[in-house]
């Protein structure tokens, strides 16, 4: 399916009509949050904390050559923020809400390149074949998906990603403060349940076989661009808002 056909009704994770599709036309990344607010004008300037992290660790991103896959897209922000820093990569996204993958075209300006394929989600499960993807990025999802589900999840990664492919999952970090006050007092986070990341990588190896990593992420408010070597430097440390737990598939 690509972005200019009809997309098919909502699909949960439970089978219920996906709540996302409520935020959809006016989804703000959580800047309806007031202190979120003053951490960062604008959604764009945490997703390119995200962006910027990830373009250093795959510098292939700018040529074109890989095939990549964000799990749970949203509105397609992380793609479109990758696309905006000079990534080139082939992309496809996908999201249980249909809502939300209506506002990919809308939001992907044409100075940007080819708009992403989008696919409804069933649930977990992609339509995508075994080991299509170079590369998959989760970004705030997981915290979405009952417990109970999760394990499916991090299954139906493993089988889209290709051998020796990457695997990128972005989380809220429950580890620190702010962060777990931020996610109570957020409408579009009312059912989450924040998770550590080591039930990420539990999970993964429950799932397949990975060379696992963990970095940490927006130690300092993300507009604020001289203070970026900080970030970088503290990245060792489990008390940034964010983390990403890095999980390659053996060839």
């Amino acid at each position: 399916m690509n972005a200019t056909e009809p997309v098919p009704g909502p699909v949960s994770w439970s089978g219920e009509p996906a709540e996302f599709d409520d935020y959809a036309a006016e989804y703000q990344g959580g800047l309806d949050n007031p202190v979120k607010r003053m951490m960062g004008s604008s959604p764009d300037q945490f997703i390119a904390v995200k962006t910027r992290w990830l373009m250093r660790r795959e510098p292939k991103l700018r040529t074109g050559s890989l095939a990549v896959l964000d799990y749970g897209c949203g509105v397609g922000s992380l793609m479109r923020v990758m696309a905006e820093t000079g990534a080139r990569a082939e992309f496809t996204g996908c999201d249980i809400s249909t809502g939300m993958l209506r506002q990919v075209e809308k939001r992907w300006r044409p100075a940007l390149g080819k708009t992403p394929v989008l696919a409804p989600q069933q649930g977990a499960r992609t339509p995508f074949a075994d080991g299509q993807f170079d590369i998959a990025t989760v970004s705030a999802v997981l915290h979405h998906v009952p417990v109970e589900e999760r394990p499916a999840v991090y299954a139906e990664l493993g089988r889209v990603l290709k051998p020796g492919g990457r695997l990128y999952i972005f989380e809220h970090n429950p580890r620190n403060p702010l962060v777990r006050y931020v996610i109570a007092r957020t409408p579009i986070d009312r059912n989450a349940i924040l998770l550590d990341e080591t039930e990420v990588r539990h999970g993964l190896l429950d799932a397949a076989r990975y060379d696992l990593d963990t970095d940490y992420l927006m130690f300092m408010p993300p507009g604020m661009a001289l203070l970026r070597p900080v970030d970088r430097a503290l990245a060792w440390l489990p008390l940034g808002a964010q983390y990403v737990v890095v999980a390659r598939k053996p060839v």
